[in-house]
């Protein structure tokens, strides 16, 4: 091979070698552009003595700064593992671990700022010169430490009442439902507050999640959240939160408990007072009805409860009627009377079976010399009485145990009222088929 043939095959690997390394160089190029394109809309880039640093420009990111130093990644200057910021930043994972693999210069060229071209005579960006002075990089943010004097303590679960972690204290986690949260010292896990606020100081530290549900957050200037914030709600309850809500309904339903009790006990007192008013002065009347309804029961309850059905339509027919002929017209101011006059059939036959019920009380605890008025009296409130138990049950315990009573409560007095209807109508119908048969003979 003779000398020249040396010297281009020689110029043609040179070429080939200055061909690569440029096109190396300028794929490097092109991979610094795209990680400063991505991080320019998420994160503003310090520039420091040894690497770079991110500071999110999203406040909800639970993170100060992440530092890329020597190839290692630190977040909130505590160092991460590849899986750590997967679990931290999400996406953003990747973008960051790209960082670490850039090397100084490259990692300078994230801010925006070309390199500096080296010419005779000038130093390269990081060399000192005899005599000059640069300023000095800028920190990150510093990141609370624990006290020395930190107390320790187990995590916290509370329902229906307050927490609040005081400054030197820390706890494993907190969870907070219907109650507000206060933390101006550390959360070494979550901080979980459901339908209530949380509230964290300007040395407050919490190491993993925030989740607030049915409230709001309020974070001080200097907390620390390491980890992700969930806001469920927008927080626009009522003074005092979750909790003052649920005293405000308690305190509005108990006063309409007491309501309901003593608009009971006044209808019970309508109710004994007009039987009294019958007892003066049909006292025959209630004592047929007690002694129709104690002798054929079955008979009187199935004859009110038809009466009670039929009520109804024979009231609609008879307005149809009197409304379409012209003598009927007339007769419709009679209607009402018509249906009072049903009413008092209703009292009388209730009043019969108070005082039956009453009667059998009386005898029953040797009452026997008692008078037909306090006897009457005795069988009302006898009928009513789990009706007002289950009132005052109201107040006293809610409708866990008011309701069940309630429902028996109204039953009894609606079997009373079915059954004085029935044997009310079976006593007259009796009485007057008397009265016709003295009249024949």
């Amino acid at each position: 091979m003779t000398r020249q043939s040396i010297t281009r095959i020689a110029v043609m690997v040179a070429v080939v070698l200055a061909a690569t390394i440029g096109s190396v160089a300028q794929a490097r190029q092109d991979a610094v552009g795209d990680v400063r394109n991505q991080l320019r809309d998420r994160y503003d880039v310090l520039i420091l003595q040894d690497g770079v640093g991110l500071v999110p420009r999203s406040r909800d990111a639970g993170i100060r700064i992440i530092e890329v130093r020597n190839g290692a990644v630190s977040i909130d200057g505590m160092t991460a593992t590849g899986d750590q910021l997967r679990m931290r930043l999400g996406a953003d994972a990747d973008l960051v671990l790209r960082i670490s693999y850039l090397d100084a210069a490259q990692q300078r060229q994230l801010s925006g700022t070309p390199p500096i071209a080296t010419q005779p005579g000038a130093t390269q960006p990081g060399a000192t010169q005899p005599g000059a002075s640069f300023p000095p990089p800028p920190s990150p943010p510093p990141v609370p430490e624990r006290p020395r004097n930190a107390t320790r303590g187990e995590e916290i679960v509370r329902f229906g009442s307050d927490v609040v972690v005081n400054r030197g204290e820390v706890v494993e986690e907190v969870v907070v439902i219907a109650g507000n949260a206060t933390i101006n010292g550390e959360v070494d896990g979550e901080l979980t507050v459901v339908g209530g606020n949380a509230t964290l100081g300007p040395e407050a530290i919490v190491r993993d999640d925030v989740t607030v549900v049915g409230g709001s957050l309020t974070r001080a200037e200097g907390a620390v959240i390491e980890g992700r914030i969930e806001n469920v709600g927008d927080g626009r309850w009522r003074e005092g939160g979750f909790p003052g809500m649920v005293r405000e309904g308690i305190f509005r339903d108990t006063i309409g408990r007491v309501g309901s009790f003593a608009g009971t006990l006044l209808r019970i007192g309508l109710l004994a007072l007009l039987a009294l008013v019958v007892m003066a002065f049909r006292r025959s009347w209630i004592e047929r009805v007690a002694e129709r309804a104690s002798s054929d029961p079955m008979r009187s309850g199935l004859t009110g409860f038809l009466g009670e059905v039929l009520f109804a339509p024979v009231l609609v027919v008879t307005f149809v009627i009197l409304l379409v002929s012209i003598i009927g017209i007339p007769l419709l101011v009679l209607l009402p009377f018509g249906v009072m006059l049903i009413w008092l059939v209703a009292l009388v036959g209730f009043s019969g079976v108070a005082y039956y019920v009453g009667g059998l009380l009386a005898t029953r605890f040797g009452w026997a010399d008692r008078s037909s008025y306090v006897v009457l009296l005795l069988g009302v409130l006898a009928i009513a009485l789990i009706t007002v138990i289950a009132r005052a049950a109201a107040i006293i315990g809610g409708g866990l145990l008011a309701f069940p009573l309630m429902f028996v409560g109204y039953a009894v007095e609606y079997l009373a009222w079915t059954l004085g209807f029935g044997a009310a109508i079976l006593a007259w119908h009796r009485h007057h088929r008397a009265s016709r048969e003295v009249a024949v003979s």
